[in-house]
């Protein structure tokens, strides 16, 4: 009995340690929406990390070098809950060497993308409904963009799925946190945000219409109450009679504070919220930019939001404000890719942080036998090049726990200064428990 208490009190202990040592890294992320004069809808998104989850496996990075993907119809999927055989084919950014996509697009236009969401939640497994579907996080991507053809069918997939924190093979750290949601646009330009951070219904997602923008946290009903109280107070709107905005279709009501603000200028996902929305109001949502034009004059739109990487140390985001507005959940994050989304084309184009080079992806140049991946290319000059331009995609053989190498740790970071702590204070812990249980042994 001594025993066995001893060994669920070391455990318990270890599990703690781990948790605070290998927490996710805060995925500061922007998302824009934009519909061209042609009528056409377009996503950009940004992803913005550190370089303790570099997402190229570069500068000491936790995981494997990410690449393009794709995965046919047809043609089974083995996900940490169970095999799913996708009604449609996928191409996107993979995360790690790994079935998590960061963002994708499917054959029939519908885009996806997950964004770091500080309150998200999961669901206990005992609490999960036995006609419901169970979703590991880190693979929401790939698993709703596998089945759904458009965001109607993304909400009723939605209503009956409880999300939870599993391990993904090939992404360490992925079954410590939930703290991730997403956003979908189809081809008609329907969009929709995907968030778990009700406290009252752990792991159930709560589904919004979105305005077509999209950044962390807070959650969406609190960033769009911030752009209510900017709208409200700003007086560059006021002095123009402005006292509303419209944003597909949705009229955002300024909500009056008393105290000017302007601007904001920061790189807290709720200004960021803030500054992308109002652009993408001044910008008549991409009416005025022809097809031909949106790549280069869209990112152009969404490079106040990049945050270029300062010799591997990025610049401050922020999750969230406390109650009293002061700071919490800094980290070090910068722009590691700039993705567009052509969705009538079915076509995607993505630059890395170090490049002025755009790789495309087409639906057209997905393998249509098996999984396979691409290539992102550098280089000095600007413009695109396809992947396939270098060679033909290689397609992956399935891999398991056995075959997958471990990812090395990062020579130095703030999180293997983390890891290295956690272990010292978990050593201590176990020497101190086992002498406290000896001496109440011997009494």
């Amino acid at each position: 009995m001594f025993k066995q208490k001893l060994q669920r009190a070391a455990a318990a202990i270890m599990a703690l340690s781990l948790a605070f040592a290998m927490q996710l890294p805060a995925l500061a992320c922007s998302g824009l929406e934009l519909t061209s004069a042609e009528g056409d809808p377009y996503w950009f998104r940004t992803c913005d990390m550190d370089d303790t989850y570099n997402v190229f496996g570069e500068n000491g990075s936790y995981i494997q070098p990410s690449y393009l993907v794709s995965y046919p119809a047809g043609q089974p999927i083995e996900f940490t809950t169970g095999a799913v055989t996708p009604a449609h084919t996928i191409i996107g950014m993979s995360f790690s060497d790994s079935l998590a996509m960061l963002d994708g697009i499917n054959d029939t236009g519908l885009v996806g993308g997950l964004l770091f969401l500080n309150e998200g939640t999961q669901t206990a497994t005992e609490d999960i409904p036995e006609d419901f579907e169970t979703l590991a996080a880190m693979e929401g991507i790939t698993w709703f963009l596998a089945q759904c053809k458009d965001v109607d069918e993304v909400v009723a997939l939605a209503n009956r799925t409880c999300m939870q924190a599993l391990y993904v093979d090939g992404i360490p750290g992925s079954d410590l946190s939930a703290t991730l949601h997403f956003t979908f646009v189809d081809s008609n330009g329907k969009s929709v945000i995907l968030e778990t951070g009700d406290p009252t219904q752990p792991g159930r997602f709560v589904i919004t219409e979105s305005i077509g923008v999209m950044t962390n946290s807070p959650t969406y009903d609190v960033q769009l109450e911030n752009l209510k109280n900017y709208i409200g107070s700003a007086p560059e709107l006021r002095s123009q009679d402005i006292t509303s905005l419209t944003l597909k279709g949705q009229t955002i009501e300024g909500t009056p504070t008393g105290t000017d603000r302007t601007f904001p200028a920061s790189n807290a996902a709720y200004d960021r919220f803030t500054r992308l929305a109002v652009t993408r109001a001044l910008c008549d949502e991409g009416s005025a930019i022809p097809n031909a034009e949106m790549l280069s004059k869209g990112s152009g739109i969404f490079a106040g939001i990049n945050v270029p990487n300062d010799n591997g140390k990025g610049t401050y985001y922020y999750d969230a404000l406390t109650e009293t507005g002061e700071v919490e959940g800094a980290a070090p994050c910068y722009t590691q890719y700039t993705v567009c989304y052509d969705i009538a084309r079915r076509t995607l184009a993505i630059r890395p942080y170090d490049t002025l080079l755009w790789t495309t992806l087409s639906i057209e140049d997905a393998d249509p036998a098996a999984r396979a991946t691409y290539p992102i290319l550098r280089g000095e000059a600007g413009g695109t090049v396809s992947a396939l331009s270098v060679n033909a995609p290689a397609t992956q053989p399935e891999t398991t726990p056995e075959t997958t190498p471990a990812p090395e740790a990062p020579a130095s970071s703030g999180t293997n200064t983390a890891l290295a702590v956690a272990c010292g204070v978990l050593a201590v812990a176990v020497i101190i428990l086992a002498v406290l249980l000896l001496r109440k042994k011997n009494a």
